[in-house]
């Protein structure tokens, strides 16, 4: 379906064939997807629906593009930033990205989730400027 699993895949089967053999699909799982439309739709982990209907304790942040300052600059403000944090442990549950870039903010959340950090980190990170991936500080921000 995608073309970075499909490499996923292949890393696998070397690694079967070739390797060490412990490559398998079992921690493949949080893994982002974009939509690129205009401007791109990126996602990552649960919506805020699906973490509702689980029960879950969540923190719901949006920022709407107009207010990055990068966004400005280029001239490219429709969108938002939305996530999803689980408020008893810090992490992240999910993340939808509708903005320019969105398709290289979504690995930087990817990261996050994959090594289980908590939301405070991209939240408290210090990212370049100006740059959409520093609209991350005020998203996570937002929990607080």
């Amino acid at each position: 379906q995608f073309t970075y699993i499909s490499l996923d895949d292949y890393r696998i089967i070397i690694d079967q064939l070739y390797g060490d053999n412990i490559r398998n699909t079992d921690d493949r799982n949080p893994v982002s997807y974009t939509v690129f439309i205009n401007p791109p739709l990126s996602r990552i982990g649960l919506s805020e629906a699906e973490a509702r209907e689980k029960g879950l304790d969540i923190a719901v942040a949006k920022l709407p593009v107009n207010r990055i300052p990068k966004a400005l600059l280029i001239n490219e403000t429709e969108g938002f930033l939305k996530a999803i944090i689980d408020k008893n442990t810090k992490k992240i549950l999910g993340c939808s990205l509708f903005c320019v870039d969105s398709s290289e903010i979504i690995n930087t959340i990817a990261l996050a989730m994959k090594t289980n950090q908590d939301y405070t980190v991209l939240k408290d990170f210090i990212f370049t400027h100006p740059s959409m991936s520093e609209a991350l500080n005020d998203l996570f921000g937002m929990i607080d």
